[in-house]
């Protein structure tokens, strides 16, 4: 028992060591090597160490990381981002996000499955360094990989796009990667519900796979709604809750972990759910807890994100030296297994090339239908969805550790061990070489892009800019149903009090964003260069209230730019 206690001892020393030099990294601005990358590379040291001292024990440990996942960390992680969304921008950009989150992965899917396929067949899956020997893989096992590889880590980008600058390119890349995560998973469990049923491939079988995705998408929507107005109600009606800030945090999460599990049990997609218990939460539920309240379950849930995030990424380090192991349970045996570098490499070589014509496709179809003035995504803020989406992360190993091979049959021991040992090895290359390469990609296609934008508004005829200039965008009709469904019913129905304290909540909307304002105004001056022209502009206009009173400056209107986008 404490030769096995130490696997995690030295885990935790090593998160906690992940956490301290991730905020030093950001609070020097290093971004050489990106936090992520450090704790894989950390956790891939005390691995390899805590191997070498006793391999048994570190084998037994990492046979539990997918319940710990699926059942633990990822709720943590799929709740908080939630719960702390920013809906407004998430709603703006609806079409894009779903394009690239819902027909981008169906699509990346079906792209990774064909070569995976044709490269099964022409005998590429070569065992370890041999590359005369060859073993074949199941249109299951692929199918189930294929789904698995889909899920990408969005991260490492979040982490470098300023949300407050980049509002729109934020709630892109943000709002694709939830998406994505949640429809790779279902496409994993549509597939395994009917591989499970034992039917044979029929003509209809596609169609079959079709619904089912829908339905389990739909079912798991309607749940979350449920659980989240429910528990908003709850509040609503049951005034006591809100006696302790303590209460309220434990209850609205007990509440969205049921929702959760009600759709786990019903085999449905519990991260689509919890999405939508975190969003209805955030945008009703806040406003019948106590003010104290409201700061204290953001905080909790970011600070449980955190430390999740953290484990999965130094747990990922960790595993990395138990590929060429197999622990069976029963037997309580260490068995050496092989993996597959060439698979691995060609399959590096799918992901790049998956991404790429997923997103563009979804481009090109939407410019085929629409027209090209209706696609208002930059080619540099596509190419830097395109970069963020490369990288594979921890939903991805999640998955393929839920394949289970019958401990008497070698050859299937092989064949998942190769697809678990692939999916390890691809989402820790991409997170250290594309993660570290992030910063200086993004900070590139940024720069190119405010230089495009300047060049433009040179050569474009200037004219009068006046103080009400910015006029906000025409709401589409859908939206414009659902914000009088809001404001009239909803609202009314959900929370406490609605009718006397509409005025209150609205103070409330403007104060936070008039703060937010200044917050993006200080910090651009503070990053400025203290120049003599900079110095004067910071006196003429250092102060907020005044950008309706020099509406003619650049700076100015850049401000009331971002102002209707908060």
């Amino acid at each position: 028992m404490s030769e096995y206690g130490a696997v995690p001892f030295a885990l935790m020393i090593v998160i906690v060591i992940y956490i301290v030099v991730g905020e030093y990294f950001k609070s020097i601005h290093f971004h050489l090597i990106h936090e992520t990358s450090f704790g894989i590379i950390i956790g891939m040291l005390v691995g390899l160490l805590l191997k070498w001292m006793d391999e048994n024990a570190y084998a037994q440990f990492f046979s539990l990381n997918a319940t710990i996942f699926f059942y633990l960390l990822l709720p943590l992680i799929i709740f908080s981002g939630g719960y702390n969304l920013k809906k407004k921008q998430f709603l703006k950009n609806f079409k894009y996000i779903v394009s690239f989150g819902f027909l981008s992965t169906l699509i990346n899917f079906i792209i990774t499955l064909t070569l995976t396929i044709a490269f099964n067949s022409w005998k590429l899956v070569r065992l370890g360094t041999n590359l005369d020997s060859h073993l074949p893989l199941s249109y299951d096992e692929m199918i189930k990989y294929s789904a698995t590889i889909c899920a990408t880590d969005s991260v490492a980008a979040l982490n470098l796009i300023p949300s407050q600058q980049y509002p729109k390119l934020f709630s892109v890349v943000f709002g694709e990667g939830m998406v994505n995560d949640a429809v790779s998973i279902i496409i994993f469990q549509a597939v395994t519900i009917l591989q499970q049923s034992g039917k044979s491939f029929e003509w209809y079988t596609p169609f079959e796979f079709i619904g089912r995705f829908l339905e389990n998408c739909i079912i798991s929507l309607l749940i979350g709604l449920f659980v989240g107005l429910f528990s908003t109600w709850c509040f609503k009606k049951c005034r006591f809750l809100t006696n302790s800030t303590t209460t309220e945090t434990v209850f609205a999460f007990l509440m969205a972990y049921m929702g959760y599990s009600i759709c786990e049990m019903l085999n449905l997609s519990g991260v689509i759910s919890l999405l939508m218990i975190g969003i209805m939460m955030s945008h009703y539920q806040g406003y019948n807890i106590s003010q104290l309240g409201r700061v204290t379950t953001r905080v909790t849930f970011e600070s449980l994100s955190l430390g999740a995030e953290a484990f999965l990424y130094v747990f990922l380090g960790f595993a990395m030296w138990n590929q060429t192991t197999y622990y069976s349970p029963l037997t309580q045996d260490i068995y050496y297994v092989e993996v597959s570098w060439v698979f691995a490499l060609l399959q590096l070589g799918i992901v790049i090339l998956a991404r790429y014509l997923s997103i563009y496709i979804v481009y090109w179809i939407s410019i085929a239908i629409q027209g090209p003035k209706v696609w208002k995504l930059t080619k540099y803020e596509m190419s830097i969805c395109c970069f963020a989406g490369m990288v594979r992360g921890s939903v991805a190993f999640a998955l393929i550790e839920t394949l289970v091979a019958s401990p008497t049959d070698g050859i299937q021991i092989n064949q998942i061990n190769i697809l678990q040992s692939c999916v390890l090895y691809i989402v820790i290359v991409t997170t250290l070489i594309f993660g570290t390469a992030m910063p200086f990609f993004i900070n590139i296609q940024i720069k190119k892009q405010l230089e495009e934008e300047e060049r433009k508004s040179i050569s474009e005829i200037p004219t009068p800019i006046l103080p009400d200039s910015p006029k906000k965008k025409e709401l589409s009709e859908a939206q414009k149903i659902i914000k009088y469904m809001d404001e009239h019913y909803f609202k009314r129905w959900f929370i406490y009090d609605y009718e006397n304290r509409k005025e209150k909540i609205t103070q409330e909307k403007k104060q936070i964003k008039t703060e937010t304002l200044q917050e993006i105004y200080e910090k651009a001056f503070s990053e400025a260069s203290e120049d003599e022209s900079v110095k004067q502009r910071n006196e003429d206009f250092i102060s907020l209230p005044s950008i309706e009173e020099k509406p003619t400056s650049p700076l100015i209107v850049k401000m009331q730019e971002l102002s209707q986008q908060i």
